[in-house]
């Protein structure tokens, strides 16, 4: 029986500590320094709640240590700061899949140096669209592009933001804001986030739109495919209304003076869309991943493979994205504990999707808990 520890007890949280106490087989503590979210893990057999505030790890006693593995399951605001304490703390596998803005490979030799193996992006993207992208890159000889295309959709369209977020409202805003990344012609170059609008048609939801954020992350390092981008998937109209609400000062992170408070119209505008954006009674969401690499093979004739997903999530059940995140994550985990993954240091995923067995592990992970990923192309 595995000791596990998860930080964070929201769906995503509650998904992961669910699939990952594997009815009773292993012991997973959920810390959350909320009260009232232990009602997300409640009745779960094998799932213990504690109501911690693990801002300083090194206070919270020494279970972090002795757990056999940690998950990292909160927003990416904290993110850095809390891999940073978890690996001070002697923690000797951890799995984060906040989307932290800072590098996480700053903390490697850190990692390295206390012998912990850690596991960073270990989501849906970043993540499973991370190990797909290196797991289809190795089967063409010459890569030349890669394209990620990947959103998360109400599966009932409502105005105005015919949108639904099932996680932090402000990691969302973050996709709106911080630049995009992209790799043109060898070259790391940024692009304004909402920018490179174009309509895609996606089998199964219809037309959706597409535009550039800044999901590539760790991938920008891989200097053999001269193009990469990632955008985001919307209905379209969405991009237009962010960017309105991005050029009025909604998203800005500077304090704004009122008559009798200071406030950060982020913040503030995070806290209404959390209400704007909470899933109604009987909604229910769907997730669309695409990767696809292109370029030639060892004759020199063009080539190109593709991954795609569409998850819809079910009445009664966990959202897609809780499902899809949790899973990749649970999958991810579930190779940390059988010691399949075992290198010191930090790891990003597209490291592990270079090993073609452990990413069939995962796709059969997945496939076991009905998400299904087809591969296709030559």
């Amino acid at each position: 029986m595995a000791e596990i520890v998860v930080l964070g007890c929201g769906l995503m949280g509650r998904v992961i500590a669910e699939d990952l106490a594997d009815q009773g087989r292993n012991h997973v503590v959920v810390v959350d320094r909320r009260a009232d979210a232990a009602a997300f893990v409640e009745g779960l057999d094998s799932v213990e709640f504690r109501r911690v505030d693990v801002s300083d790890v090194g206070r919270t006693g020494d279970w972090f240590e002795q757990a056999d593995l940690v998950v990292g399951a909160l927003p990416g605001a904290v993110g850095f700061a809390m891999l940073r304490r978890l690996i001070r703390a002697g923690c000797r596998r951890v799995l984060d899949i906040s989307f932290m803005p800072q590098d996480p490979m700053e903390l490697d030799a850190l990692a390295r140096e206390k012998g912990a193996c850690c596991v960073v992006d270990g989501g849906v993207a970043p993540g499973l669209s991370h190990m797909l992208a290196a797991h289809l890159s190795s089967r063409i000889e010459q890569p030349e592009e890669l394209r990620i295309l990947v959103g998360g959709l109400p599966q009932r369209r409502s105005l105005p933001f015919e949108y639904m977020s099932v996680f932090s409202p402000r990691d969302v805003i973050e996709e709106y804001t911080r630049p995009a990344r992209i790799r043109w012609a060898d070259r790391v170059v940024e692009r304004p986030a909402l920018s490179g609008l174009e309509l895609v048609d996606v089998p199964g939801v219809g037309t959706l739109e597409a535009f550039l954020t800044d999901g590539l992350r760790s991938l920008l390092r891989d200097e053999t495919i001269p193009f990469m981008e990632e955008k985001t998937l919307r209905y379209p109209g969405h991009a237009a209304r962010m960017q309105m609400l991005a050029d009025a000062g909604f998203f800005a992170v500077d304090p704004v003076a009122l008559s009798d408070a200071t406030v950060r119209p982020v913040e503030l505008t995070a806290k209404l869309l959390e209400q704007a954006w909470r899933p109604k009674a009987g909604d229910l969401d769907l997730t669309v991943l695409h990767v696809e690499v292109s370029g030639k093979d060892a004759s020199g004739e063009p080539v190109r493979w593709r991954a795609d997903m569409l998850d819809r999530a079910q009445p009664e059940g966990p959202s897609s994205m809780a499902r899809t995140t949790g899973y990749t994550a649970t999958g991810l985990a579930r190779l940390l504990l059988n010691d399949r993954w075992t290198a010191p240091g930090v790891t990003v995923p597209e490291t592990i999707g270079r090993d073609s067995d452990l990413v069939e592990a995962l796709i059969a992970h997945m496939k076991e808990r009905k998400v299904r990923i087809d591969i296709s192309g030559g």
